[in-house]
């Protein structure tokens, strides 16, 4: 019975090599047919290698940012630890300015808040919030020097009252790994620990969830993207970011007529179908070529209007896409237009669907550019044919 047993492992392990090997050299077969296609197999390679020679300069140039941000963290950590344990002799006016910088950590409105030092001795004055009284007044004691801090100011429920208490907003410090954008180092170090993570060895429970905030690690290092933008959740239309400029042959006002005129856009966008505008002219109907092709509908509106230098817009709540856009148009020398889109979308499954997309030839940025570059020969030569959508 155990030596059917093994024979059967035995034989599962050669078929799975088998198909291993039959799935290699299949890729291995469609890769040489693509790059040395007769017609198009040079142009693919000279592609290849510009985007290998790009991506070559990109790791260089971010191992460069990961040394120097790697350098100066470690001085950081240095100094604070030296302030830390040897900043307790200092004199009174050093003191005064570290007090200073620690109020304003913690305090909402630090002009309001005199301040004075004397023999290590630190005395708060003027106005402060009921609510960020008691926690100032313990942050100044842990600034390294401090003797004693006696707090004479007058506290406020609300500040309303109080000119000097009027506006503000404390900006709190945020977490390395709760901003929006890690710095290089916390990349690194997210790697790292995803690596590790995902070779451990654990019981199966564990080595599944340890699999799991490896993967979300990896993926969140890699992109430099929040979790909200990456899955599309609670992102509202802040997801992706799809930024094109083209420079054209005519004046702004020429351009200002295209760019505003939605129902012009089928004529040189093939990807547009139709666009109706509202008896308001502020809401505009589109039906558009999506993903593999398929017709889709959505409504957007316009949120600002200059004329002749910038128009704005979003989608409608409750679009399956939700989207926003501006448009930007700056003079030239020599009587041309520099025409500059910026757009932000969430597509379903966030930053993830934006890749699935572009896999199924449906890149947003890629036809943003096509677009821009159709505006540029329609606004250039207008008497021409153009191909338009169907």
């Amino acid at each position: 019975m155990r030596a059917s047993t093994d024979d059967r492992a035995t034989g599962e392990r050669r078929g799975s090599g088998k198909a291993a090997t039959a799935a290699a050299g299949f890729c291995a077969g469609a890769a040489v047919a693509y790059l040395f296609d007769p017609v198009r197999g040079r142009s693919r390679r000279a592609r290849g290698r510009d985007k290998a020679a790009h991506a070559t300069h990109k790791v260089r140039d971010g191992l460069g940012v990961l040394s120097r941000d790697l350098a100066n963290r470690g001085r950081g950590l240095g100094a604070a630890v030296r302030y830390r344990y040897r900043g307790h002799s200092v004199d009174d006016r050093v003191l005064h300015e570290r007090v200073r910088a620690e109020l304003g950590r913690h305090v909402s409105h630090p002009h309001a808040v005199e301040v004075q030092v004397h023999d290590r001795i630190v005395t708060l004055a003027g106005d402060v919030l009921a609510v960020e009284d008691e926690r100032t007044r313990k942050a100044i004691r842990r600034v390294p020097g401090v003797r004693r801090v006696e707090a004479t100011w007058t506290t406020h429920i609300e500040g309303g009252g109080t000119p000097r208490l009027r506006g503000g907003r404390l900006r709190r410090p945020v977490p390395e790994l709760l901003q929006m954008r890690w710095s290089p180092t916390a990349r690194f170090l997210a790697g790292a620990t995803a690596a590790v993570l995902w070779t451990l060895r654990l019981p199966a429970p564990f080595a599944t969830a340890a699999r799991g905030l490896a993967g979300v690690l990896a993926v969140r290092a890699a992109t430099n993207l929040p979790l909200r933008r990456l899955t599309g959740i609670n992102a509202g239309r802040r997801g992706i970011d799809v930024t094109a400029a083209v420079t054209v042959n005519a004046p702004p006002d020429a351009v200002w007529d295209l760019v505003s005129d939605y129902s012009a856009f089928p004529n040189f966008m093939p990807n547009v179908y139709e666009v109706r505008l509202s008896a308001d002219g502020r809401t505009s109907h589109w039906l558009v070529s999506g993903p593999g092709g398929t017709p889709v509908r959505f409504d957007a509106s316009e949120t600002r209007r200059v004329e002749g230098r910038e128009l704005a817009w979003k989608s409608a709540e409750g679009e399956l896409i939700a989207h926003a856009g501006t448009v930007r148009l700056a003079p030239v020398p020599g009587g041309r237009t520099q025409v500059q889109v910026r757009l932000t979308y969430n597509p379903v499954a966030g930053a993830a669907g934006h890749v699935v997309a572009r896999l199924l030839g449906a890149d947003p940025e890629r036809r943003l550019r096509q677009n821009l570059s159709m505006l540029k020969t329609y606004a250039e030569h207008p008497a021409l044919p153009h191909t338009v959508g169907v």
